[in-house]
């Protein structure tokens, strides 16, 4: 996990600990039960950029998987390559505007000169005191997608508020999601396929790469909200993770969690696991549990090795709501 310390007020002001979730593996309480691994489970608390898209069944001509190209009017003509859990060849092409990806980071992360400024107009506002500062600033994390905790003894932490993140991005990917919906239609494919494609899409179509920890000036904790992830191609876990939930919350009513390890974040879809499929128990209900980051494509239910040793040392995790 990568975390750095950033100043946000002079002396005497709060300081706190930005935290990126990173995603090698392995924090609040959840209820889960990977089949495989366990048989009880154990309670606790649960702490317009698309536009046009088109997508087809064919061969990649060459290497490249994630083709983009520059169009007269500023948006970016992305082809994405990639195979279904068959090992059938698709792409998808669609447009994304650059100014909108922007916004999506704009509205996101931590500005330094922000913060300066809030902190300059609480000096200038009589009777500010820390109290007051802190509300400040609480409410503008809040308002950029971020999560503050505090433990007893410890220096507070933000945590990026992917729920958030999905919420404000969901309508800028809507048209990558009707693409899907219609080449469904075309082939006489159920929902199961058109999301099974999905997730192909960004595990196999984007590259698994950690974004930058700060963009533009501003600290962005190593993560891309859905518009940025698709115009630049490539995300981590969490990052992946936010594409995929706001692709798929345009597909399906089935409620969505993000599962949140030390360093992995993965999705839970609700629904009655089959007995080879790995879920987590969240209100007395089964999640079962999708991986997004990739390179490997793997279905719903089927995660990765150090998920798997995660879930059996029954480690502790957190559980984001998606709905």
């Amino acid at each position: 996990m990568s975390s750095s310390n950033i100043p946000v007020t002079p002396a005497g002001f709060r300081t706190h600990l930005l935290a990126a979730a990173g995603c090698l593996l392995a924090a609040s309480t959840a209820a889960w039960l990977p089949p495989a691994f366990a048989n009880e489970a154990r309670e606790g608390e649960d702490a317009n950029i698309v536009r046009n898209s088109t997508m087809s069944l064919e061969t990649p001509s060459s290497a490249n998987r994630y083709i983009s190209t520059l169009t007269p009017d500023g948006q970016r003509d992305i082809t994405a390559h990639f195979r279904s859990f068959d090992g059938d060849p698709l792409s998808v092409r669609f447009l994304v505007s650059p100014a909108v990806s922007q916004a999506s980071v704009q509205e996101f992360g931590v500005s330094t000169a922000e913060l300066d400024a809030l902190l300059e107009a609480c000096r200038n506002q009589p009777g500010c005191d820390q109290e007051q500062f802190d509300r400040h600033t609480t409410r503008y994390y809040q308002q950029h997608a971020l999560r503050l905790s505090s433990t007893r003894g410890q220096v507070p932490r933000l945590h990026i508020d992917v729920p958030q993140v999905v919420v404000r991005n969901r309508l800028r990917v809507k048209p990558v999601a009707a693409a899907l919906r219609q080449l469904a239609a075309e082939r006489g494919y159920g929902t199961e396929w058109m999301i099974e494609a999905a997730i192909a899409l960004v595990q196999d179509g984007l590259t698994y790469r950690q974004p930058s920890t700060w963009e533009n000036g501003r600290k962005i904790l190593g993560f891309y909200p859905p518009p940025r992830a698709l115009e630049r191609g490539y995300g981590d876990c969490d990052t992946k993770a936010a594409l995929l939930a706001a692709i798929l919350q345009n597909l399906t009513q089935t409620r969505l969690v993000g599962v949140h390890f030390q360093r992995h974040y993965l999705l839970g879809m609700a629904g009655i696991p089959r007995e080879d499929q790995a879920f987590i128990m969240h209100g007395g209900k089964p999640f079962v549990l999708v991986e997004a980051a990739g390179p490997a494509r793997r279905r719903p239910g089927e995660v990765a090795p150090a998920t798997q040793t995660a879930l059996a040392s029954r480690e502790v995790l957190r559980i984001d709501p998606m709905f």
